[in-house]
């Protein structure tokens, strides 16, 4: 099961890469750029497929991972070669020496001939072609780099409308990420005790620790916890107590009713009333009578600091008939809203992460930080803890890694898409108030090619991790 699980994460995000990359793929070809290469998986190229009639070759990488969308122009036509007084030569004046027939120089000093400067001339007009993307105006540039916004946005709003139109079940509830947005797919507690998805009761769990006060005054594992009965004077035997002799009945709807009673009465004896049904004086008369004891005393008594040493949580439970469904308009409308919300949830969990991997407050702040580092395999380990149906959580995540790699597209770093379009941007800019660029096409090839090795190697390192996590599990 394990195996499938990491199958079916894989072609999801397989599926969500290729939305992604057709965004690009179906942008160039409107604006006549042309697309050198659709490919399968991480390169190396294992083995190319076929060439359609727009010179586009279709081929499969040897790691199944994504797919990708290789453009004339994001590898342009560079030479390392030198004029004669050796200096190294960018392409405009390259193109231009040639043309004027004059010497130019490899690195060892060897004279190029006639017939590689006719083949590098060549290269350097594929450069200025107008297939190629960099010759197409500012406002094409970014609507083909930047198309996948529309595409990542479409898909998840796709799916969260179809899911709200028929029926859908949250898959988890956040209590990691602090957030005031509106979120119905992964709501937080709050919203979750708003809604009816999770069901509230007005008792305590108690769960003593080994060798404890708690433990050795006779409290169990998940004894629930509704009142608590404090004296006026230290009580020295609960089953002999009368009604009459008890000062107060603390009732209890939170753990920290519990943790404030606990401490006001250090030193003293006070007796939780556990387990209690709040049957009718009949309902009781026939439990005794059948030798079934649904309520008890249990008497505590509190050592000076103030503390019994149990675990507590609220007496909640999960609503599993909670169902999420809307008509046509209001589908829509709550479509767009939770992912609009979902976008930006992603955004603050990202500045979460990386102010704690980068400041943290505490050494182990970082070290969760980066533990919670996942690849898409991570929804084997997390399917388990769903509160939806396998199908039904599969198409969520669908949703949600779209987001996710439309959010961290976004991120300015060398390889991914906001960048090329900031490269794109800030060159025009240049180009209009100076006549020339200010980041060349080479330095952007190689910035490009290092991070895209970067981004490959940590995101096969995520992986690993994930992957020893799922069977260390």
């Amino acid at each position: 099961m394990i195996f499938l699980w990491i199958l079916v994460a894989i072609i999801i995000f397989s599926i969500v890469v290729l939305v992604h990359e057709w965004g690009h793929f179906a942008a160039a070809r409107r604006f006549w750029v042309r697309v050198e290469e659709f490919w399968l998986g991480i390169p190396p190229r294992a083995k190319k497929l076929f060439t359609d009639k727009r010179w586009t070759l279709y081929s499969l990488n040897w790691l199944p991972l994504g797919w990708f969308v290789k453009l004339t122009w994001e590898n342009p036509h560079t030479f390392l070669v030198y004029d004669e007084n050796k200096k190294l030569y960018n392409n405009e004046k390259l193109e231009k020496d040639i043309k004027a027939k004059k010497d130019i120089f490899y690195k060892s000093w060897e004279k190029i001939w006639k017939q590689e400067k006719e083949e590098i001339l060549k290269l350097l007009e594929e450069n200025d072609a107008k297939y190629n993307l960099a010759n197409k105006s500012s406002i094409e540039q970014a609507i083909i780099i930047l198309a996948w916004i529309f595409m990542n946005f479409v898909l998840a709003f796709f799916i969260f409308f179809v899911l709200f139109l028929i029926w859908i079940k949250p898959i988890w509830i956040n209590e990691k990420i602090e957030t005031n947005l509106k979120l119905k797919i992964i709501p937080t507690r709050e919203q979750a005790i708003e809604s009816g998805l999770i069901i509230k009761n007005p008792w305590v769990i108690l769960y003593p620790m080994k060798w404890s006060i708690a433990e050795k005054s006779s409290l169990k594992e998940w004894d629930k916890l509704y009142q608590v009965y404090t004296c006026k004077s230290k009580m020295l035997d609960y089953v002999n107590c009368e009604w009459w002799e008890l000062a107060e009945v603390e009732e209890i709807n939170k753990p920290d009713d519990v943790i404030k009673i606990i401490t006001k009465n250090a030193w003293k004896d006070i007796a939780f009333y556990i387990n209690a049904w709040f049957l009718s004086d009949e309902e009781k008369k026939v439990f005794w009578d059948d030798g079934m004891v649904w309520w008890s005393f249990v008497k505590v008594s509190v050592p000076i600091e103030g503390k019994i040493w149990s675990y507590l949580w609220e007496n909640i439970e999960i609503n599993n008939d909670y169902l999420i469904k809307y008509n046509l308009s209001d589908s829509a409308k709550y479509a767009f809203i939770e992912t609009k919300n979902q976008i930006l949830l992603t955004f603050k969990w990202i500045w979460i992460l990386v102010k704690k991997i980068f400041n943290p407050e505490t050494p182990v702040e970082r070290k969760e930080a980066i533990e919670s580092l996942s690849w898409p395999i991570w929804i084997v380990d997390f399917i388990n803890d769903s509160l939806s149906a396998w199908f039904i959580f599969m198409v969520i995540i669908w949703a949600i890694i779209s987001i996710n790699l439309w959010v961290f597209n976004l991120l300015p770093i060398p390889a991914l898409d906001w960048w090329r379009f900031l490269f794109i941007t800030i060159n025009s800019i240049m180009k209009r108030i100076f006549g020339k660029k200010i980041i060349s096409e080479k330095t952007e090839a190689i910035l490009h090619f290092w991070f895209f090795v970067l981004l490959i190697a940590l995101s096969l390192i995520i992986a690993y991790n994930d992957l020893n996590k799922i069977f260390a599990n």
